[in-house]
């Protein structure tokens, strides 16, 4: 075959090709868009790890009626009512403070229960136990008379927490500057030391009489009465003589 025959013979070929397609209705091969858009993943938010509210505690504040566990803006995240489950208290104190107390068992008297003092550092947490010749009172609706537990601070922070009152008393800090307090209330029956916060409400005596009931947070000096050695709560203000 010479090359003429070869050129014609594929020539013939693409022609043909061609009239077939044309015949067949065939459309030119898609042009590739001008631009195309590829869909980007917004990325997902870094997840934000979970702080449990206790774990933002930074002081023990002693009030009359309960505990108050509060951050750092002085809001109050969990408070302890002294008349409630004493082992949720002590498992509350735990977690803030993150070990565990030293214990000390006392045999009480005739004005107190027998009690379990719990202790971590400058804190103090009294669990009563209404046994033996008090037993009469274990089924009995606690009290701020009778509570579950009561605290005592004696010192200004325990395990790096503060301790201190509503307005700021600390124990440890100068007895002369807390006697100029303003609002500073003394007890008239010597029975406990001065106070400045507390709550007062009606309370019927066993013979059916109704008195005046005031509970507060006190403050007790040291031997030379030189600061404040300890800060309790809840305290009854005994009004009408000690008991």
């Amino acid at each position: 075959m010479n090359h003429f025959t070869a050129r014609g013979a594929i020539a013939s070929v693409g022609t043909l090709l061609v009239t077939a397609c044309l015949l067949a209705g065939c459309s030119a091969a898609p042009e590739p868009p001008a631009s195309s858009t590829v869909a980007s993943k917004t990325p997902s938010a870094t997840p934000t790890a979970t702080v449990d509210p206790i774990d933002t505690v930074v002081a023990l504040v002693a009030r009359p009626e309960a505990l108050e566990l509060r951050d750092a803006s002085g809001e109050v995240v969990v408070e302890l009512d002294y008349l409630g489950d004493v082992d949720a208290a002590i498992a509350a104190i735990e977690r803030v403070l993150d070990e565990a107390p030293v214990d000390e068992e006392f045999r009480g008297s005739n004005h107190f229960p027998p009690s379990t003092a719990h202790r971590w550092g400058g804190f103090e947490l009294w669990e009563r136990r209404y046994v033996d010749r008090w037993a009469d009172f274990e089924t009995r609706e606690r009290t701020l008379g009778m509570p579950s537990f009561s605290v005592q601070f004696t010192g200004p922070e325990a395990v790096g927490v503060a301790l201190l009152t509503e307005e700021g008393v600390v124990a440890g800090a100068s007895w002369a500057e807390l006697e100029a307090t303003p609002g500073l209330q003394s007890n008239p029956s010597g029975c406990s030391g001065p106070y400045l916060d507390y709550v007062t409400f009606d309370e019927t005596w066993p013979d059916g009489t109704v008195h005046e009931a005031r509970y507060g947070v006190d403050f007790t000096a040291s031997a030379d009465e030189s600061i404040v050695e300890r800060v309790r709560a809840p305290l009854r203000v005994n009004q009408e003589g000690c008991a």
